[in-house]
């Protein structure tokens, strides 16, 4: 039976493949080895890269083939692969969530922290797709490693967006829609949201004591966790 070539990286590489928070995950890292021509079959080692994918399970689609369709989303990329800035790449789907991480390095790079980003809204990231589109990142690496992004890998993140999503689809009241129900309808009957209905939502939100809430949830998430996310400033401290 013959090897396909993702076997066979892996046979070259230290490959670890896992399935984490309905994500796959793969991860490799070794030395490439290459040959010099200038001596007889003296191999010479070229480097150390380390290589990481993260994308959600499902059957393959060609790169190529998924860009083209109407509703791929974004595609944001810094550095080279084995340039002054590494490669890393996102992609941003129509919801303006991360789909799927690919970073390409030789220095090592925090796993761990990476696959967090997987499945956030770009505005969890400090509001990625417009810094990204006025030139403001230029450095993925450098940029996910800023002291205002330690909150999104704390391990009690998740759990704090479990919260603030429990209060948007919870009712304010029994003859009153939910915000997430609201939503709902409107994409039911257009998958574009006008203007005016962006902004009829909004005001539902601000004034439905929804906003309030998830406010004091965060500030509360911060506070339970000071001691770990002491960067953050909190009501009182200025």
């Amino acid at each position: 039976m013959p090897t396909s070539p993702f076997l066979k990286l892996l046979e070259l590489f230290d490959g670890l493949i896992i399935m984490v928070s309905h994500c796959i995950v793969i991860s490799v890292s070794n030395s490439f080895l290459a040959e010099n021509v200038n001596t007889n079959r003296h191999k010479q080692r070229t480097g150390n890269f380390h290589y990481l994918q993260v994308f959600k399970p499902g059957l393959p689609v060609p790169l190529d083939t998924a860009m083209i369709q109407n509703d791929y989303g974004k595609e944001l990329t810094t550095g080279t692969p084995g340039g002054d800035v590494e490669y890393f790449r996102l992609h941003i789907n129509q919801y303006s969530s991360v789909e799927t991480i690919t970073c390409f390095s030789r220095k090592p790079f925090p796993i761990s922290n990476i696959i967090c980003l997987y499945g956030l809204h770009e505005r969890y990231l400090n509001n990625l797709l417009s810094r990204f589109g006025e030139k403001l990142v230029s450095d993925f690496y450098a940029y996910f490693s800023e002291r205002w992004a330690l909150a999104l890998f704390h391990d009690r993140f998740p759990d704090f967006r479990d919260e603030v999503r429990e209060l948007l689809i919870t009712r304010p009241a029994a003859d009153a829609e939910a915000l997430e129900e609201m939503v709902r309808n409107l994409i039911e009957e257009d998958l574009t949201i006008k203007k005016s209905q962006r902004k009829a939502i909004h005001d539902s939100y601000a004034q439905s004591g929804a906003k309030h809430a998830v406010e004091t949830r965060l500030l509360s998430f911060l506070s339970y966790n000071y001691y770990h996310l002491p960067i953050y400033v909190k009501p009182g401290m200025v």
